[in-house]
This record gives C-alpha cells, structure tokens and sequence, in this order.
C-alpha cells in the first residue's frame, strides 16, 4: 500500500508539473502598422503577460491588416480564427448602435478623457452586452479629430459649403453633411492621392492619422482646429479561447488591464502632438474658430446627437441612459489630457 502511495503521489505530482508547464498559444490581429503606438502597446502587454505566466502564455502578432481590412476584425475574433483582435466599431456601421453613441461629435476633448470615460463601469455595463460573441479586454479612442483642407481653410460654417470632404466613419459623414459639406467615401490609404487629384477637398481626421499614419502633410494646405469627433475601438478576446485558460491565466489576463485607460489614451494624445509637429513643418497652416462660428458647429453636433439618441430610443434601445452614463463619466474624469487644455 505504501508503495502504491508513493507511485500515485508521484504520478500525481508528475500530471502538475505537466500541467504547470503547458504552454497556451494565442494569436493577436490588427489592422495597423506594426509602427504605430497602439501596436506597439499590445506588443508589450503581450510581452509582458509572457514573462508574468513564465513562458506559459505564447502569443502570435500578426500586424498591417495581414488577416483582412478593418472591417473583418471583430468577426476575426468571435468566430476563433483570431484569438484576439483589435477592432473599430465604425468599421462596421450600426453593429455597435449603443457603443457608437461615444462616437458623437463634441463629448471629449481628449484621447486619454475619452478612453477613461469609454471605460468607465457605468459605461462597460451598458455597452459590453452589444459585444455579443466577444469577451471584451478594454475598449479606447483617438484624439479628436479635426478638418484638414487642401486650397484653403475653413474659418466659418459656410467655407464647408459643397466641399467634398473623406470621413472616417458614417458617424463623421453625418456630421459633414449637416454642415453643409458632401462626405466621399474612401479608404483611408486613398486619401492622398484623393487630395493631390483633387477629387476631395479635404477630409476630418485626427493629427496623428494625418500627418504619421497617413503622411497627408504634402497634400494639405490647412488645418482647422475643431476638436469635433473621436472613434471608439476595442481590443477583444474569443470567449473560448480565455475559457480553455486556466483560471490563473485568466486571472492575469484581466489583472494586467486594469487600470490601463490613462495609459493607452496618453499614449494615443502623444500621436497627436507628434503628428501636428509634423504637420505645421510640412507648411501646414493651423487655424482656430472663433467664439461665434464655434457656437454654429456645435449647434449642428448637438442636433446630430439629439437625432441619433432619438432613433435609439424609439428603438427601444437605452440610449439616454448611455448618454447619462457618459456625461456622468466625464464629469469624474475631468478635462484630462492636451485638447482639454486648449
């Protein structure tokens, strides 16, 4: 007996030590260069889980939009095929309706504001549940974005009568077309050449994706800074793929991104900063409104919002309570973060 013990116990402490030692394999897929900030973050938040889990957590980053356009991504993840993506909600249109409410124009005035406040738990309860398929990791957002022009700036509502302007989202050419511009869908590697053919006039992007991750500086002649919208994205997890972890694992998934909004939006804001350095030594001339033609596109916001929220609403979708939890959310976050100071 007791040698059949002590055979037991060494098989038993053999099986702990194998599973100790099993190693999980996960795959990351983004969309973006290898080289922008955000890439670089996931790249060393999945470094660091490997190193925390002692080589047990292995992960695969496949960069540059290697598993499809954005669009793609989110399903990427929910059918498996991807362990974990990062994804646009206004990459696919209406997928998203409470999420996209973040998306409205004049709410941040900040990366880091509005990826604290998108991540707020007031926030989460009411917009996780439309992840549907996905665990979600953590959501963020750019900096707000601002109206790029090529032949002149736009100093008041009525320079962007009949201008033909590249949006980033349906959201963004909603809002160009109430303010009295024609929003031309193009993919964003398209903008370029667009502006140097001539077959826009402008387009409303953030400094960042201006003037580093599309390197618009010589085909703009001037900036406006309005501040006026931002995107939300997410970085998700396939349900499965964190219920085959063991629960240690899991544990240091979830811990390693609390806390995490200050930083992720810090790291977006600093984008911005470099980009309009870019920019502005590119010979791109920055522009403000004033106080009164201010006034006029935030009018115009207010009524797009009030439009969307309605729609919602009669939808039977809690869209004033996502708005209150927003308001709320940015009230405790405060003015946080470059914009927020200008």
């Amino acid at each position: 007996m007791r040698l059949k013990s002590i055979i037991a116990a060494a098989v038993l402490s053999a099986v702990g030590t194998f599973t100790s030692a099993q190693t999980y394999d996960l795959k990351i897929a983004t969309f973006v260069t290898p080289k922008h900030g955000m890439s670089k973050w996931i790249d060393g938040w999945a470094a660091s889980l490997e190193e925390k889990s002692e080589g047990r957590l292995k992960f695969e980053i496949l960069h540059g939009a290697q598993m499809g356009p954005p669009p793609a991504y989110y399903d990427l993840a929910s059918n498996g095929q991807a362990d974990i993506t990062w994804v646009l909600h206004g990459a696919t249109p209406g997928r998203f309706k409470l999420t996209e409410i973040s998306n409205m124009p004049y709410l941040f005035c900040s990366a880091e504001q509005a990826t604290r406040v998108l991540n707020d738990p007031s926030v989460r309860a009411l917009t996780d549940p439309e992840h549907r398929g996905v665990k979600v990791l953590t959501t963020f957002m750019h900096p707000p974005g601002q109206i790029n022009m090529k032949g002149g700036p736009v100093l008041a509502l009525s320079d962007l009568e009949g201008k033909a302007m590249r949006p980033p989202s349906k959201t963004v050419g909603q809002l160009i077309a109430m303010l009295g511009g024609k929003p031309v869908g193009l993919p964003p590697t398209a903008m370029a050449e667009a502006l140097q053919k001539g077959t826009i006039d402008g387009t409303m992007i953030d400094y960042g994706g201006a003037g580093l991750a599309f390197q618009l500086g010589p085909f703009l002649t001037d900036i406006t800074e309005v501040y006026a919208y931002t995107s939300s994205f997410a970085l998700v997890m396939n349900p499965d793929s964190f219920g085959d972890l063991p629960a240690d694992l899991q544990a240091m998934v979830d811990e390693s991104l609390v806390g995490i909004s200050p930083q992720i939006g810090q790291i977006w804001d600093k984008l911005d900063a470099i980009g309009k350095d870019v920019l502005t030594k590119a010979g791109v001339n920055i522009h403000t409104l004033s106080d009164e033609e201010t006034a006029k596109f935030q009018a115009v916001g207010a009524a797009q919002t009030a439009g969307y929220l309605a729609s919602l609403n009669d939808a039977g979708l809690p869209a004033d309570d996502v708005m209150a939890a927003i308001k709320a959310a940015i009230e405790v976050v405060g003015p946080v973060g470059p914009g927020c100071q200008s």
